[in-house]
């Protein structure tokens, strides 16, 4: 779990460090699930007994997860430029209800009072980001209602497809393991890598070409934080630590870090509405952890 934080924790960051003008969201998203797809295929040629032998239901659910995965990955660089990454970054991982309500209502996992208020203080925090980015508009003499094609009508979408793609991402850690193949984890994420790969080439490479070197380097540095995160957290549910306490320690637990590097190397201004949703954010994550 550990590690799943820490690993999810430098992803974040590097987020930030890719809303770069010489990077482009695409190229980045590309960088990112070929660099992983290559990490993942050396590691289970070279150091898993069954190789890339992995069954059927591996594949499936690996190459769909890697389907949203891709997806959530383009639209959160996309639209983080024109929001804040101690903020965007809040959203995303929010984005564990969509998990931690499918663990509840899909697998059966016991449901109770905590969970549900857990779930309400995401969507309290995702209405405070809203806010927050409000007023971000009207101190720079921007109406909202006249914003139009700025920035106003670009953030908030693109983060809301951005949580529920993330979060049908995640899902499939816990589908693999609840479908019996939790010991093919990182056949799982050749698949998953992979396809997502597929998916960005085919949207990317006609219009865009390939990555330049600083989306190469920074896609890769990525690469290796989301395959140590994500591999880490699926080990633990292998380990029957339950979907919801660990979707909110691996991937809410960064969030402390990724705010932190925002306010302090990034220089970005949160203003209260904002520190209250962040506030909101972390106790809804506490909350779910402690149910």
């Amino acid at each position: 779990m550990l590690a799943a934080l820490a690993g999810f924790g430098m992803l974040g960051i590097f987020h930030k460090v890719a809303d770069h003008p010489g990077c482009r969201p695409k190229m980045i998203a590309l960088s990112l699930l070929g660099c992983g797809g290559i990490l993942t295929l050396f590691y289970t040629l070279l150091f898993e007994p069954k190789g890339l032998h992995f069954p059927r239901e591996a594949w499936a659910i690996g190459a769909l997860g890697g389907a949203f995965s891709g997806l959530a990955l383009l639209l959160f660089q996309t639209g983080l430029r024109y929001g804040k990454i101690s903020t965007s970054w809040l959203i995303i991982n929010l984005s564990m209800s969509v998990p931690i309500s499918l663990s509840i209502f899909l697998f059966g996992e016991k449901p109770n009072v905590a969970k549900g208020l857990g779930v309400v203080l995401v969507f309290a925090a995702i209405l405070m980001m809203w806010w927050d980015k409000k007023i971000d508009l009207e101190s720079s003499g921007t109406d909202l209602a006249e914003a139009g094609s700025a920035n106003k009508s670009r953030w908030l979408p693109l983060m809301l497809l951005a949580f529920f793609c993330n979060g049908l991402g995640a899902s499939s850690q816990k589908l693999l393991v609840e479908a019996g193949a939790g010991d093919y984890t990182w056949q799982f994420y050749v698949a998953l890598y992979w396809s997502g790969f597929m998916l960005m080439s085919l949207l990317s490479f006609r219009h865009e070409g390939w990555p330049n070197g600083r989306e190469l380097a920074t896609g890769m540095v990525m690469a290796v934080s989301s395959v140590a995160g994500n591999v880490a957290l699926t080990l633990a549910l292998a380990y029957h630590v339950p979907g919801s306490i660990a979707f909110p320690v691996g991937n809410g637990g960064s969030l402390t870090l990724v705010v932190l590097a925002g306010v302090l190397f990034f220089h970005e201004k949160v203003h209260r509405v904002g520190i209250a949703g962040i506030v909101c954010g972390i106790g809804a994550i506490l909350v779910l952890l402690l149910a």
